[in-house]
C-alpha cells in the first residue's frame, strides 16, 4: 500500500530543564536519533483514507522523565481538523513504550520537555 504521506517534516525546538540543549541533545535523547523517531511516528499514523488538499500544521508537546519515559503527550496547537489531530496524537502516543536517554544536569538525570511542530503535506 502506498503511503498517503508524501512529505513528513519535523522541525524541532527543545526546551530542556538540564544543561544540554540543541539538536545534538535531541539526537542523543531519541532512540536511534531524530530520523528514527520521525520514521517511527510515520509508521504509527494511518492517513490512507484521509483526503486533504492543503498542508496541516500542528504542535505536539511531551515530557521525558528522569527514567527516560515519554509522558504527558499533548496537542498544543491544532491543525484545525479534529480527526486529523486525533490520528497524529494517537500515532505519537503509540511510541510511549520507547526508552529515551534522559537529559542531565550536573551529571544527574532531569526531566526534559519537547515541543515538536509538524507539517503534513497532501499526497501528490
Amino acid at each position: 500500500m502506498i503511503r498517503v504521506l508524501s512529505l513528513f517534516v519535523f522541525l524541532l525546538f527543545v526546551k530542556l530543564s538540564g544543561q544540554e540543549n540543541g539538536k545534538d541533545s535531541l539526537n542523543r535523547a531519541m532512540p536511534g536519533g531524530m530520523g528514527a523517531f520521525r520514521a517511527d511516528v510515520e509508521k504509527q499514523i494511518d492517513l490512507s483514507d484521509f483526503i486533504w488538499n492543503e498542508p496541516f500544521n500542528l504542535v505536539v508537546k511531551f515530557q521525558i522523565s528522569k527514567e527516560g519515559k515519554m509522558e504527558n503527550i499533548k496537542l498544543v496547537q491544532s491543525s484545525g481538523n479534529a480527526e486529523f489531530d486525533e490520528r497524529i496524537l494517537y500515532g505519537v502516543k503509540r511510541l510511549r513504550k520507547k526508552k529515551w536517554a534522559p537529559a542531565k544536569r550536573n551529571g544527574k538525570p532531569v526531566e526534559s520537555y519537547y515541543s515538536i511542530p509538524m507539517t503534513f503535506h497532501p499526497p501528490q
